[in-house]
């Protein structure tokens, strides 16, 4: 067994046997214990600064607070759970009117004595400004109203082409079941008297 491992930092490396295996991962796992105090500290820091301004943090950071610090490792993962809520919910927003809801909604249900409230509304916020510069946004249209009268056009236009199609084809939609088609394949027998 040979593996081949390559990092963005270190120079790729053959290992052989599971040994080396073994002893590659249980060194590449204390490289937070290999850290000067000076690294830490800007780790630490780069980190407060992407909750602070909203960012989502990378695997590595999230390591890295779920080693060194575990309360604050719960409260990244809440604003990151929170936030990714929020996209998952923009994404099903069928009005501008419904997306600028979701955010209200959003930044509403934040609690004064929130712990986490300046991370969660920074979250909120970069979700609201780049949802609004994405194309989605723009696409959408702007009332509840315009939604629902462009989705039942749609549902006219799909039921008056099927009406034309049967029209085609003598093939009525309408009245069509998956059990129709499987009775009309089945051969069948005449039975003489």
């Amino acid at each position: 067994m040979t593996i081949y491992i390559n990092l963005a930092q270190e120079e790729s490396r053959k290992i052989t046997n599971t040994k080396e295996l073994v002893a590659y991962f249980l060194n590449s796992g204390n490289s937070i214990e290999k850290m000067s105090d000076e690294e830490r500290e800007r780790m630490e820091s780069r980190i407060l600064a992407k909750l602070r301004s909203g960012k989502k943090l990378t695997q590595k950071e999230l390591d890295y607070l779920r080693k060194t610090n575990p309360i604050m490792y719960a409260h990244a993962m809440r604003v990151q759970k929170m936030a990714e809520a929020i996209e998952e919910q923009l994404k099903h927003a069928k009005s501008k009117e419904e997306a600028d809801r979701i955010i209200l909604s959003s930044l509403t249900g934040i609690s004064k004595n929130d712990p986490d409230k300046e991370y969660i509304m920074a979250a909120v916020n970069r979700i609201n400004t780049e949802f609004h510069n994405s194309g989605a946004y723009s696409k959408l249209p702007d009332t509840m109203e315009e939604a629902n009268k462009k989705n039942d056009q749609h549902n006219e236009d799909v039921f008056s082409q099927a009406e034309d199609e049967e029209d085609k084809d003598g093939f009525d939609l309408k009245n069509w079941s998956p059990l129709t088609e499987v009775y009309d394949s089945m051969p069948s027998f005449s039975v003489g008297a």
